[in-house]
């Protein structure tokens, strides 16, 4: 894809020409962007409609490719606001080619539709036109509602637009660079520059209100990385953690700055309003996941949710704590396969998961079930074969001990009866919710505390976000599958995992999601976990099937269950082998142990 770079750097400069010629006499920030969102829709359905002409009279693959790559160039212009303002359509428009499943109504399952879609169409061994057609005038009629979405007046404030440019360029790093929105053309690098070279205007919007210096520091940050990405165009070679660390960090640290006038704090994000970048140690808003405004975590609520957490007193037979199965020294782990019941006579159904930045998700459990901490610590509170106890039952015991009555008193003063099922689970959610890991090493390393990752680890994150894929389910900065750039769901997948270790092992029978939703594409999927830590949480899968980080990336090199002749219809994992040598599997593995941070449970 390499021969269309020079080809779309043109496009964007002239793109860029005319926008700003096209100016309207207006100086008010917001509504320059509400124009230039105008302007931007009216010229993504005129390249549409070009790229309708061109498949209509059977134009060659080739000049197919070159309408789409434009059509989505246009896109990129105006993503970031699609994202943020109309989250449902943005799945539609560029959302992965894959059955999409309604969570509150599994009954309900959509087709995929949209740019990625289109992209399998025209990668296929032959294209068929028929349904290319439907396709884009699927897309046509979907950008039309945009342009002619009367609400769209409310949606530029100054907030709004400032949130969108922040997450825009999150969007850039944790998707855009890794070819999650281009899996098969890997043209992610051109779109990537084009995201940014709109952002860039739009901030432009808002120069007369800035100081000069500060415009002109912004001016050079966006001037830096466009030439980066010019002259750095090859998908697998390039360096995403020094483009990251050295020109997006920036960017989006100088976003932040420019646009903290204009942040509303009471607006509620997964996104913290105020942090400087995406590998900062703040860049997360920890209320957000909270259960509500009420429940939020209190030095009182952490500190009697620690007692009860290292304490059996909430289970059957007062013998079985939380930490009994999750171990600080283990990442909060029990380094089994799988746990026995609590008659310690039978293994339980899945592997023990790490609770580091459980809190920092909007799914709990390998299939999802439950939304928040609270839900997740009753549920296993009262299985018969994990704890066997009675949240309600305890509310006694607790009262009698004088200790946990002047703790609970403290905790929720404001409630008649302090000691209640709910405030127990929120206490011990609340403790859950300070095992928040994001001051790793290369955490450190990305915030220019330190220079201290060895070529293997840079490699390997680069391998990790580009060429292996990992990137693509595994989202920064969590690295696991809460989704960008909204970061407010939490995505599962289907691996076809074995039941052994063995080369031709039968797929495990746990239906995982799929007992929850009852949906048959759910069937066999399960929550993307973090890999932060996972040098600690060995073994590793649902059910503990790989021993070792080793077999973990020989199993996604090989393509998945695929792989290893597993027949599951629903892999959402591609089948295609990685072809990952030895060497890039070792530095893989390097980068991932920069990921080891248990600092906050000390």
């Amino acid at each position: 894809m390499n021969r269309y770079y020079k080809r779309y750097g043109i496009l964007l400069a002239l793109v860029s020409i005319v926008a700003f010629l096209s100016f309207t006499s207006t100086t008010d920030p917001k509504a320059r962007t509400a124009a230039y969102y105008d302007r931007q829709l009216n010229t993504l359905l005129s390249s549409l409609t070009s790229f309708n002409r061109a498949a209509v009279s059977g134009m060659p693959k080739d000049t197919l490719l070159q309408r789409f790559f434009t059509c989505r160039q246009h896109y990129k212009a105006i993503e970031l606001f699609v994202d943020v303002f109309l989250m449902n359509k943005a799945r539609i428009i560029n959302g992965p080619d894959l059955l999409r499943i309604d969570e509150e109504n599994p009954s309900d399952s959509m087709k995929p539709h949209g740019f990625q879609h289109i992209e399998s169409i025209l990668y296929a061994d032959r294209i068929d036109k028929t349904e290319l057609a439907k396709e884009l005038k699927l897309l046509t009629v979907t950008i039309t509602r945009l342009r002619n979405d009367p609400d769209r007046i409310y949606y530029f404030t100054d907030d709004k637009i400032w949130t969108a440019l922040r997450l825009g360029t999150y969007r850039v790093i944790s998707m855009g660079i890794t070819g999650f929105d281009v899996p098969l053309s890997y043209h992610a690098l051109p779109e990537a520059r084009a995201t940014l070279s709109s952002i860039q205007q739009i901030a432009g919007f808002y120069k007369e209100q800035m100081a000069d210096s500060i415009w002109n520091a912004g001016n050079v940050l966006f001037k830096n990385a466009d030439s980066y990405l010019a002259a750095h165009n090859d998908f697998n070679t390039f360096d995403r953690l020094s483009f990251i660390r050295h020109y997006l960090a920036p960017i989006s640290s100088w976003l932040a700055q420019a646009g903290r006038a204009y942040v509303n704090t009471h607006e509620l994000y997964p996104i913290a309003p105020y942090a400087s970048h995406l590998f900062a140690k703040d860049v997360f808003n920890t209320d957000f996941f909270s259960l509500n405004s009420d429940m939020l975590a209190t030095p009182q609520r952490v500190a009697l949710g620690k007692r009860l957490f290292y304490d059996p007193i909430l289970s059957g037979n007062g013998r079985r704590s939380c930490a009994s199965c999750h171990k600080p020294e283990l990442a909060f782990t029990d380094g089994l396969v799988k746990p026995m019941d609590l008659s310690g006579k039978r293994q339980l159904q899945r592997n023990t998961p790490t609770l580091w930045n459980a809190a920092l998700q909007t799914a709990q459990f390998y299939d999802s079930r439950a939304k928040v901490l609270e839900r997740q610590l009753s549920a296993v509170v009262h299985n018969a074969d994990e704890m066997n106890g009675s949240l309600l039952q305890s509310v006694p015991r607790l009262a009698a001990d004088s200790i946990y009555a002047g703790m609970f008193r403290k905790a929720y003063a404001a409630d008649a009866h302090p000691i209640s099922e709910h405030n127990i689970a929120n206490a011990v959610s609340s403790y859950i919710r300070t095992l928040v890991a994001l001051d790793s090493r290369f955490d450190k390393y990305m915030r220019m505390e330190t220079d201290s990752l060895t070529a293997s680890e840079r490699n390997g994150f680069n391998l990790f976000m580009g060429k292996a894929k990992c990137g693509t389910c595994h989202y920064a900065p969590l690295f696991n599958g809460l989704t960008p750039p909204l970061y407010q769901d939490t995505e599962s997948e289907t691996l076809a995992v074995p039941a052994t270790d063995a080369p031709r092992s039968a797929l495990d029978d746990d239906l995982g999601k799929a007992a929850f939703t009852q949906h048959p594409f759910h069937r066999y999927s399960f929550k993307t976990p973090t890999v932060r830590n996972s040098a600690l949480t060995a073994p590793y899968m649902h059910n503990g099937v790989f021993a070792t980080l080793d077999a973990v990336l020989d199993f996604y090199d090989n393509g998945g269950g695929a792989g290893r002749g597993i027949d599951l219809p629903t892999q959402t994992l591609p089948a295609e082998k990685l072809h990952l040598t030895k060497k890039e599997k070792k530095d893989i593995i390097a980068f991932l142990h920069t990921l080891t941070d248990t600092t906050a449970a000390r």
